[in-house]
């Protein structure tokens, strides 16, 4: 059966919808988008949390975020792996409320950074007005003896090193069977919304929220012990180890049929998962083909008909 095919003068490219915003962190080309929402699945010793210390390590040499906070009630155990990555105020207990009080932490820095640019903004107003010699008006003076210009003429600073929208990554560890899944609705939310939390009064650099990347580390691929099947299927990313139970990992085949070839996804699972610790990360939206499976997070696992399709700057 054949197919004529017949281009009509319609929904043409002057009538495309303005560009939305992605609400991307800044990241480089082999590192994976960001905010993700990241399940981590393997039995205990597996190496679940050093495989996830490595991935924010790096992600910290690239300074994509300003913030990291865990909840997990076993902080002293993995002290190692993310001591010096997490400052231990932004340590949480697992309840019914850590989520949510996380979220409200991202929303304060939003808060506070809107306030900086509204400081800086009457900064820059008021470096004019000295410049230009003009004496000011009362509401004027006023207004920046309430900032302490007129006391201290010196530029507001943002806390973090960047200026920009915070960027935060919240860490899940060891919460399963806890009130923090159990009970809380923070968990639906970040896992819906995660890359809309703490929406700005404005959009700037492509972003219309800060966002808040999340990382779920599990011994338990899917309920009653692990997250629910609708949480699963927000994911941007999946990182498994060796699983022996051949019913779970048909649970694993039939929920990715939908968004990766089952084919591609077992030869990349026998693959990455042949050595001792070894582990098979899986992207769901690659900024290339090529990086959609990854051993080990640093040895992409690339089939032939993907390569065709390589967007990566230097080809390999």
């Amino acid at each position: 059966m054949s197919i004529t095919t017949k281009k009509i003068p319609i929904y043409l490219k002057d009538t495309d919808p303005s560009q939305g915003v992605s609400n991307e962190y800044k990241t480089s080309h082999y590192a994976i988008r960001q905010p993700c929402l990241m399940y981590v699945s393997a039995v205990r010793n597996s190496g679940k949390s050093f495989s996830v210390s490595k991935l924010v390590t790096q992600a910290q040499k690239e300074n994509t975020f300003d913030r990291i906070y865990m909840i997990t009630p076993t902080f002293l155990s993995n002290i190692s792996y993310f001591g010096k990555l997490i400052d231990k105020d932004d340590v949480y207990e697992p309840t019914k409320d850590s989520i949510q009080q996380v979220i409200e932490q991202v929303e304060a820095d939003r808060d506070e950074y809107a306030e900086f640019k509204r400081k800086k903004k009457l900064y820059l107003e008021f470096v004019t007005i000295l410049k230009s010699k003009r004496e000011l008006t009362d509401v004027e003076i006023f207004k920046f003896e309430e900032l302490g210009f007129l006391d201290n003429l010196s530029k507001p600073v943002w806390k973090y090193k960047y200026e920009r929208a915070p960027t935060s990554l919240l860490v899940m560890d060891d919460i399963l069977s806890s009130p923090a899944i159990l009970q809380s609705s923070g968990l639906t939310k970040v896992a819906t919304l995660n890359r809309h939390i703490a929406p700005l009064d404005e959009p700037e650099q492509n972003r219309s929220a800060c966002g808040l990347a999340v990382i779920i580390i599990s011994q338990t691929y899917s309920m009653p012990q692990g997250v629910s099947r609708a949480l699963r299927e927000n994911l941007t990313h999946l990182l498994i180890f060796k699983n022996k139970q051949e019913k779970m990992m048909g649970k694993i085949r039939e929920e990715l049929g939908g968004s990766v070839d089952e084919n591609k996804f077992m030869i990349a699972y026998n693959h990455a998962t042949k050595d001792k610790y070894g582990n098979l990360l899986i992207d769901f939206n690659p900024k290339c083909p090529t990086l959609t499976f990854r051993k080990n997070l640093n040895e992409l696992i690339i089939f032939n008909e993907d390569a065709k399709e390589c967007n990566c700057s230097d080809k390999k």
